[in-house]
């Protein structure tokens, strides 16, 4: 019997409803033989529970009484935030997104874009690769000393720096709590973009996804911000970042989950490269034994 699902970002609002249920606008599963047991209880709760804010609570308090505790999936989203999504979207977890709810009360998650047409462009690489959409990875150009992270088919970031895999596992708070718009706490660790611009990154935003045979695609991501400074040499090279990537296969995910690796084939992280226009990337499995160290 398994009861799968999330809770909120919003510590205010898992104080108030509770720690221990799924969340219903992000979604939760129920196995089939925890809803047969459910179906049994299901009038009873209803009544029992009259008092709870939501359906999701209620379904809550039937699973204390059957005795099935929350089994958490990191990839339902309930988005109780407000502001703007990016830091949480570009620094998901690694777990196959499953949901995302509350859309409609934050910012678009592309810039320039309404909310519908930023779900329609997410959907188009989502369509591309189902199981690696969003999937969080990053590396560095020891010669530059310059690090990448890309959130597959939504952002890329290119530091003028060396950032440790800590910082850059963790989301920008680019958001607020969903009840008060206060800066915190919220369910997950959160970092602020630095004052130094010598640690600020470009941000770059999907432009395009398309296949390239053998199961592998090339996403694009075009230039909207360079958060760095003159006094960093911030000629940041690439007004695109090329990532090419392997299908995620759905086999993935019944393994231990682990954050892919990825290297920058063309060292276009030099001013002095070649073609400077462009940042060519390429995501795979890390091999044995490697770990994402800064030089």
């Amino acid at each position: 019997m398994y009861y799968i699902g999330g809770n909120s970002e919003s510590v205010e609002q898992d104080v108030i409803h509770s720690y221990t249920m799924a969340y219903g606008g992000g979604g939760f599963a129920i196995s089939y033989p925890l809803a047969a047991e459910l179906v049994k209880v299901l009038d009873g709760c209803i009544d029992r529970y009259a008092s709870f804010y939501g359906s999701d609570q209620k379904i809550g308090g039937c699973m204390s009484e059957i005795g099935v505790p929350v089994t958490k999936e990191l990839g339902f989203h309930q988005v109780d935030i407000q502001g703007d999504p990016y830091g949480l979207l570009a620094a998901h977890p690694v777990a196959p997104l499953v949901s995302l709810h509350h859309l409609d009360y934050v910012q678009p998650v592309f810039p320039g874009l309404t909310r519908t047409d930023s779900l329609k462009k997410l959907v188009q690489a989502y369509k591309m690769d189902p199981g690696r959409t969003l999937q969080h990875t990053f590396c560095y150009d020891p010669s530059s000393k310059r690090s990448l992270s890309v959130s597959w088919g939504y952002t890329a970031q290119l530091y003028p720096s060396l950032i440790t895999a800590k910082d850059l596992a963790t989301a920008f708070q680019t958001f607020f709590t969903w009840r008060s718009w206060s800066d915190g706490p919220f369910a997950f660790n959160t970092r602020l973009m630095s004052d130094d611009p010598c640690k600020r990154p470009a941000i770059y935003f999907s432009d395009r996804v398309h296949g390239i045979g053998s199961g592998q695609t090339v996403t694009t991501y075009k230039r909207f911000w360079d958060g760095t400074g003159d006094e960093c040499g911030s000629g940041l090279p690439g007004r695109y970042v090329n990532v090419t990537a392997a299908e995620l296969k759905h086999d993935t995910w019944k393994k231990v989950p682990q954050r892919q690796c990825c290297e920058i084939v063309n060292g276009a992280c030099r001013t002095d490269a070649a073609n400077d226009d462009v940042v060519q990337v390429r995501i795979r499995s890390c091999h044995r034994w490697e770990s994402v160290t800064p030089p």
